[in-house]
Parts: structure tokens; sequence; C-alpha cells
């Protein structure tokens, strides 16, 4: 569209219309729940930390690697409370990571599920 030009009576100036660039759209982002913090692993850190009876950690659920670090976690001296979660995330591939606050302290964890099972798990 032509427009006077600021200053001149006869001058116009071509103004093109404006074209938007062609914007690709990304897909939706997946939504995280609130709380991505698995049941199996809530189980093996109250387990870790003695508000839960390591033989209920069936090898049906929880993986060899899993049962033995929490046995070990029970060799160490527990801290006294509850296990209160701090923070917990979710990634693709079934990879839960985390901090737990357990008697005034705060520990990182780390964990894998495959299939249903909890394959991994670590205090950290």
């Amino acid at each position: 569209m032509y427009y006077p030009a600021p200053g001149h009576q006869h001058v116009k100036v071509l103004v093109p219309r404006a074209t938007f660039p062609k914007v690709t759209r990304m897909p939706p982002a997946r939504t995280v729940p609130e709380n991505p913090m698995a049941p199996l692993v809530r189980q093996a850190l109250e387990a870790s930390f003695g508000q839960r009876d390591p033989e209920t950690l069936t090898g049906a659920l929880f993986d060899m690697g899993v049962r033995s670090h929490v046995r070990y976690r029970r060799r160490l001296p527990l801290p006294a409370g509850q296990v209160h979660e701090v923070t917990s995330h979710a990634r693709e591939g079934g990879e839960f990571f985390g901090t737990v606050e357990v008697g005034g302290r705060r520990y990182a964890w780390a964990a894998r599920m495959h299939a249903g099972r909890l394959v991994s798990f670590k205090v950290l």
C-alpha cells in the first residue's frame, strides 16, 4: 500500500504487507505428574532407612542389586525420623532421582525402572 512520505506532498512510499515467517510448531510437551516418585522407589527408600522390613522387597519387583544396596544401608547407623520427599524428578527411560530428608539430614537417591521392576537404586 502507498503512504504519503512525511515532509513531501507528492511522494508516496510503498509499504508491503507484513508477512509472518513460517514457524514450525513443536508438539505439546509431555506432562509429568506432580509427584513422579514411583511407589517402588518409596518402598526401597523406606526399607533403606529402617521404616520397612527389607524382606518385603520381593524378587519379582526388586532386582538383586536393589535388595543388596538396601541391606548395606541397613548396616549403617539409621537416622531417626520419617522419610520426607524433598524433590523427585523423572526422566525418559524410567530414570528417577531426587532428595529425601530423614532425621534432619538430606540424602540424594537415584533409581531406574524397567518393565515394572526396580532394576537400579542407590542412596548417595
